[in-house]
């Protein structure tokens, strides 16, 4: 291949592997998974590290040689660097994290690994605890973050996190029931992540007045 094509294929895939890092929950629903044993960082740290990461790809798509890509690698440049900008801006101008309390929610991250029969269940049981332990801390991290939130999105978000009590207490519990042997390795991951999860869901009814 020309230098321009290993140029932009080394940046892309780069990138590629550093957003599914920041971002393991996006990684496990697309197939990629060696980050299935943990969330996404929301702290303002992170949020801001990102920001600026997105920012420096996107001018190190900048620079590449449009004359030496093809066609096919211009249009994908231009797809890579959008979806960069659109991740910057999401960051810095939606701040999502300071007013949406649904992305918080930990509970898909783990469905998915109960649900799909990608690898055997006590792999995937391992990675729902990892996910678990995580779980306090991300929702201690959202209750920092949210300022003035929408009633609405308060409301689904009591709904949802309801919901996902409710996966820990029976969707885990079946697949407990298959693999025993790892209920004292998932159980405490488990207890605490309930206990933090009813503490949210606290603080979010307290919210609506």
């Amino acid at each position: 291949p020309r230098d321009g094509d290993t140029n932009f294929t080394a940046l892309a895939r780069r990138t590629l592997d550093d957003l599914l890092a920041r971002h393991p929950e996006a990684a496990t629903a697309l197939g990629e998974h060696r980050h299935d044993a943990r969330l996404g960082d929301q702290s303002a740290d992170a949020l801001a590290d990102e920001a600026e990461w997105a920012g420096r790809q996107a001018r190190a798509v900048d620079r590449l040689d449009p004359d030496v890509l093809t066609a096919a690698q211009r249009a994908d440049a231009a797809i890579l660097r959008n979806a960069l900008e659109l991740r910057r801006f999401e960051i810095e101008e939606l701040r999502a994290h300071e007013w949406d309390p649904l992305l918080a929610n930990p509970g898909t991250a783990v469905y998915v690994l109960l649900a799909r029969n990608f690898a055997p269940l006590g792999d995937r049981l391992r990675s729902v605890a990892g996910r678990l332990a995580d779980a306090p801390q991300r929702l201690a991290t959202a209750r920092g973050s949210l300022q003035d939130m929408p009633r609405v999105h308060v409301e689904t978000a009591i709904g949802q996190f309801t919901g996902t009590r409710t996966l820990l207490a029976t969707e885990l519990e079946r697949a407990l029931g298959r693999e025993p042997g790892l209920r004292a390795e998932v159980e405490p991951a488990r207890e605490a992540a309930l206990e933090a999860i009813d503490e949210h869901i606290d603080w979010l009814r307290s919210r609506l007045d």
